[in-house]
Parts: C-alpha cells; sequence; structure tokens
C-alpha cells in the first residue's frame, strides 16, 4: 500500500495519526512503519484518567517512532479556561455526574479528545488527512465517527482508516505489534469507561478502582435514570448497574475514596488563585457521609444507601 492511496485531495495535505495508545493505534503506527507511511505528526489526547499501564506506554512507542525517524508523539490535552478541574475526571467529580457515554451520548470524546487535537491542528495550514486506528469489521464505528467528529470541518478534516484498507482484524494486530518487537499494549480507555467489562477491572490498580469509586459515589444522590457507570442491572449474567457494588459483592480491593489524593486544580482558573479547594458539591461531608438519595424502590438491586454505607 503506497502513501498516495491514504491522500486523496488536491489541496495542500498534512497526514497525521489519531494515537490512543492503544491495540489498534499502535498497530497503525506498526504498519506505516512496514509500508514507509510517514505521517507528519501523531496526537495522544490524555484526558487525565487513562489506566497506568497506558501512560507506562508511552516512553514505548516513543523510542520506536524514534528508531524509525518517525515523529514523536505529542500530547494534547483540553485546556478549561474557567472550571477548576483540568481532567475529566475531575470534571465528573467537581460536577457530581458520570461520563456522557453512560447515558449513549459522544461528549466525552467530543470535549476530552477531539477539541484538544483540534485546537494543536489549527497551527495546520491546508487539508488534514487523518488515520483513525478502527479495525477490519468495526465500520460501524466509522460511520459513526464520520458523522460525529468533524461534521462541521469536513473540508478542513477526510478521516483514513487503514486496518480496515490492510484487512487487519484485532489479532492480526497484536500479532503484527509482537513481530515489530513492541510489547502489545493493553486497551486503552479511562479507568472508569462504562463500557468496560468486569474482567478488566483487573487490569486497574486499587487506587484507579477507588477513583472509579469515588466517581460513582459522588454522582450517585443525582443519578435518575441510571444505577451507575454499567448503567443497570443485567438479568443475563447478573452484573449490577455499578460497578462499584460489582466491587463490594466480589470482594476486590479499592483505595477508599476518602484515602485518595485531591486532583489537581487548574492554575489558570480565578477560583483556584483564590484558594478554592477540590471538593464535590456534597456540602464539604466526606463520601462515608454521602448516604442516601437514592429514588429507586426497595425491591430494586440498586446502589443505595445499604450499600454506600457497606463501602464504610
Amino acid at each position: 500500500m503506497e502513501q498516495q492511496l491514504l491522500i486523496d485531495s488536491n489541496q495542500p495535505e498534512t497526514l497525521g495519526l489519531a494515537y490512543g495508545m492503544g491495540v489498534d493505534s499502535t498497530a497503525v503506527i506498526v504498519g506505516c512503519v512496514q509500508r514507509g507511511i510517514r505521517p507528519d505528526f501523531i496526537l495522544f489526547a490524555d484526558v487525565g484518567a487513562e489506566k497506568a499501564s497506558t501512560y507506562a506506554y508511552l516512553p514505548i512507542i516513543q523510542d520506536y517512532l524514534k528508531r524509525h525517524d518517525f515523529p514523536l508523539v505529542e500530547v494534547v490535552r483540553y485546556q478549561p479556561k474557567r472550571s477548576p478541574y483540568t481532567t475529566i475526571e475531575g470534571n465528573m467529580v467537581m460536577n457530581a455526574t458520570l461520563p456522557g457515554a453512560t447515558f449513549n451520548r459522544g461528549s466525552c470524546t467530543a470535549k476530552w479528545k477531539i477539541a484538544p487535537q483540534q485546537q494543536w491542528e489549527k497551527r495546520i495550514k491546508g487539508r488534514i488527512i487523518k488515520m483513525i486506528g478502527f479495525e477490519a469489521e468495526e465500520e460501524y464505528r466509522k460511520l459513526r465517527s464520520n458523522e460525529k467528529a468533524y461534521t462541521d470541518t469536513e473540508e478542513r478534516y477526510s478521516n483514513k482508516y487503514p486496518l480496515q484498507e490492510w484487512g487487519w482484524t484485532r489479532e492480526e494486530c497484536k500479532a503484527r505489534i509482537a513481530e515489530a518487537g513492541l510489547p502489545v499494549p493493553q486497551k486503552s480507555a479511562c479507568i472508569f469507561c462504562p463500557n468496560m467489562k468486569p474482567e478488566e477491572l483487573d487490569d486497574l490498580t486499587v487506587d484507579e478502582r477507588g477513583r472509579v469509586v469515588r466517581v460513582e459515589v459522588m454522582a450517585e444522590p443525582y443519578n435518575r435514570k441510571v444505577h451507575g457507570l454499567w448503567r443497570r442491572p443485567r438479568k443475563k449474567d447478573g452484573r449490577p448497574g455499578s460497578i462499584t457494588e460489582y466491587l463490594v459483592q466480589n470482594g476486590i480491593p479499592f483505595t477508599h475514596p476518602d484515602d485518595l489524593d485531591f486532583m489537581p486544580l487548574n492554575d489558570a482558573c480565578m477560583r483556584s488563585k483564590r484558594g478554592f479547594t477540590f471538593e464535590g458539591p456534597h456540602n464539604d461531608l466526606r463520601l462515608s457521609e454521602l448516604i442516601g438519595g437514592c429514588h429507586c424502590s426497595k425491591a430494586e438491586n440498586h446502589f443505595h444507601a445499604e450499600l454506600i454505607a457497606n463501602l464504610f
């Protein structure tokens, strides 16, 4: 596959790669190296809540890129101008809410991943060809991405999906990464991603699981339509709608939320400059005092007062 197949416009163009530091996007890098397709830039949008193993992969891929004379990964972040928080996790805890994906909305991706990349890309003149790592047989993600990601900038951007062009499935991606002498990265996602499977909780550290609990407990008094990050209980496998409930039921260890470090504040925010302390909207109560607020019936298997009490 030659590089010109990725570029389909007569206008000045720049080839970039949206890098998530997971299996798929790492496979795109490996495939590009194999085919001599050198991107002009590679962006990783750091939402501040990736797994520790994901952050640990950055120096590994940087070394690989350097050895093959590829541009190094540029880390970009959403920069709130007025909000005290600096990460998506701070956003959730500060506003006592759950990620948009919990409610089947793509607001997380738009705000914390796409927007900071587009902000960085403002320095580039002309059209941008963006490579995205969607596997073969993931046509639905391609259609969804084209529909939501760049609807307002169609003349500015064109998305390309090399893995689908190459016919690489997830297993093929893993095999190609290993053949390149790289460790196969873990799945990249926020530590409190609503689409996380139960077995993926084992990949989190005890502190990361504690941060998941903090997000859920802070949002609990305001939940109306969902029980937690996993939305509602599933009859098929008995999984509860709350990750916290699952951790408690199965005796999976996590750091008590009250023992977690405070999250960093946004130094550019005037509230931070005036000495504001990062706290949730619960009148300075410790999480152990946040009991109640559940609007389900007592018969429901819901993350309510008794469960919260059991955390403490």
